[in-house]
């Protein structure tokens, strides 16, 4: 079985993020959805490396930025300290 997960980003002249969309069809979200910022992040097991890919539009205020990566360090934090 396999399920996708679409992401469109629409860049501007000087190749900024100018909109992001996604859309998840096989969970329910049909139709595309409007982001101001997605973070993804993908480990490749084998090589021991990370992938990750921080996006944000012009949109996006920097309050908004701290409400997104703020409980991000906040959670890693708790994790790590679980882990010990």
């Amino acid at each position: 079985m396999q399920s996708q997960i679409h992401i469109n980003v629409e860049l501007d002249e000087e190749k900024m993020p100018d909109s992001i969309h996604w859309s998840a069809p096989d969970g329910g979200v049909d139709n595309p959805q409007e982001a101001k910022a997605i973070l993804l992040g993908l480990w490749d097991g084998q090589e021991k490396s990370a992938l990750r890919i921080d996006l944000w539009t012009k949109k996006m205020m920097v309050d908004e930025m701290n409400d997104l990566f703020l409980p991000d360090i906040f959670w890693n934090g708790r994790y790590v300290c679980a882990c010990y």
